[in-house]
Parts: structure tokens; sequence; C-alpha cells
């Protein structure tokens, strides 16, 4: 595996951060993806089919979350380990823990303009509402009486 010279090189602490992200979100999807085996048992007992499918069916989400916790987990390991792996690069580039393994193009980086940052887009805002703003200031008076207004009858 080539490494490009123009990718940025991750230092130990951000490296670890990711590996122990990485263990964490393992463990703590591990519970749900294991509710089936905790709660599904007790019910076979119960003497009723409508029990135990319901709660086959009730621990689905469970199970499916806490896979999608622990691939997560799995991405975030691998970029800790093995951060030079085209996989990890990809999945931190497109920003999801759900990397796309087709050849796909990064539509956000056209002929190398590169898209605005928060930061920029949000002095662009403040810069344009300043100029809608901006009028010329009235003339005051400088006799007090001039700008109270009067009631009339």
């Amino acid at each position: 595996m080539q490494v490009d010279s123009t990718e940025p090189e991750y230092s130990s602490e951000q490296r670890l951060g990711a590996v122990l992200m990485g263990i964490f979100l393992m463990c703590f999807g591990m519970p749900f993806t294991l509710v089936p085996m905790m709660i599904v048992p007790g019910s076979f007992g119960a003497g009723s089919v409508v029990v135990p499918m319901f709660l086959i069916c009730f621990s689905i989400p469970f199970v499916l979350a806490g896979l999608a916790v622990q691939y997560a987990g799995l991405n975030a390991l691998r970029f800790g380990l093995f951060p030079n792996s085209e996989k990890a690069r990809e999945a931190l580039k497109n920003g999801t823990m759900f990397a796309s393994t087709g050849g796909e193009t990064d539509t956000s980086e056209v002929n190398g303009h590169h898209p605005a940052t928060l930061a920029e887009k949000t002095t662009e805002t403040l810069q344009h509402l300043e100029a809608l703003t901006q009028h010329e200031p009235e003339p005051q008076s400088t006799n007090f009486w001039d700008s109270v207004e009067t009631k009339s009858p």
C-alpha cells in the first residue's frame, strides 16, 4: 500500500483516542446486541406463542442499534490501529461511519475549490446582513423638544 505524501499524518494521541473510542463503542453496543439472549429465553416458559413472538419483534431494533454502534466502534478501532488503511481514510473523508466502497468521486471538491467552512459561511452571512442594514443616520437636532412627539386630540 502506497501512502500519499499529501495525506495528513495523525499523531499518537489522535490514534490512541480513536482506539479508546472504538473499544468504548464496541463495549457500549454489546448489551444492546445481546438483548434477545437476555429476555427471549425466559418468555418461552409462558406457554403462549404470542409473548415470545412479541419479545422477538421487540428486541430486533435493539439488536440493530447495537450492531450499528459496534460497527462504528470497529471503524474507529480500525482507523486508530491502521491509519493508512484505504477504508479508514475513506470513512474519515466521507465523515460517516458507513464508508462506501465504490469508486465514487467527492463532489464537494471540484477543480480544486474547497467548500466553505462554517466560520466562512457565518462571516459571509454577517457581512451580508450588515450591508443590508446599513443606512444613513438621520440628522439629529440639538433641541430636545424636536424629538418629542405630541398627541393630537
